[in-house]
């Protein structure tokens, strides 16, 4: 884990900008979306407006339409968190992301990040949905049930989406495919996982920090792409795997 770190804070030394770089597209492209989104709700509203009807949060046609809008969000969202990794892996090579690049490595990948995504939520209500439903239908009277739950749904939302990390970044990072992500990221958790969860945890605290105002600026440019190459780093050295596309 360390070898890791160490390896990928030399290349942010030596190039910092290069992730920032990465971090920036990211965002661009983050808010692109997310205002193409708003913009299809918006289009929802005034063809309402121009049928004299009233926007009601409840009826069938709103839910539909934005249920639509999450769907399309989840699936751009998962494109450009791969092409995010394959930004952050080219400073590691000497090579530098594009826009035009980005965005095209993003729409490429968004199918098989969905794919994925779409397991792990699946796995997610599998395991976690009838704790939830258990207390909801009969525990909720049940004095420390809400803490005892909630525990239980945070610990296992952390260990399914660190089991499905690797993936991603082999889809991201390396360009692999959806089985073959599959594959070399449960071969990846077999020979290290022990030293995976300590990189994980510390990426989860990076992940958090995004979201904390000021401490979000050094994270989003430093702690979180330094945490994240080490990541692609390992998953190299462990692995040996090769670019695929």
């Amino acid at each position: 884990m360390m070898e890791s770190l160490k390896k990928s804070f030399s290349s942010y030394s030596k190039k910092p900008f290069a992730l920032v770089w990465g971090s920036l597209l990211y965002i661009f492209l983050f808010i692109t979306f997310l205002l193409a989104g708003i913009g299809i709700f918006l289009i929802y509203f005034l063809f309402l407006s121009t049928l004299g009807q009233e926007l009601n949060p409840e009826a069938i046609s709103t839910l539909a339409v934005v249920g639509i809008i999450a769907v399309l969000l989840l699936f751009f969202m998962g494109g450009i968190n791969a092409a995010l990794a394959r930004a952050y892996r080219n400073t590691l090579t000497g090579r530098k992301t594009s826009l035009a690049e980005f965005y095209s490595y993003a729409l490429d990948k968004a199918p098989d990040m969905f794919g994925i995504q779409l397991i792990r939520e699946g796995m997610w209500l599998l395991l976690v949905g009838p704790a939830l439903a258990l207390y909801i239908y009969y525990l909720e009277g049940y004095e420390f049930m809400d803490m005892l739950i909630g525990t239980y749904a945070f610990f296992m939302t952390f260990v399914i989406h660190m089991l499905f990390t690797p993936a991603f970044l082999m889809i991201g990072a390396f360009g692999a495919s959806f089985y073959n992500s599959l594959q070399y990221g449960m071969e990846f958790l077999r020979k290290r996982h022990i030293f995976f969860i300590g990189l994980y945890i510390l990426f989860a605290f990076a992940w958090i920090f995004n979201f904390i105002p000021f401490l979000q600026i050094a994270s989003i440019f430093f702690l979180y792409p330094l945490i994240y190459n080490a990541m692609i780093i390992m998953l190299k050295k462990t692995t040996r795997i090769e670019d695929e596309n």
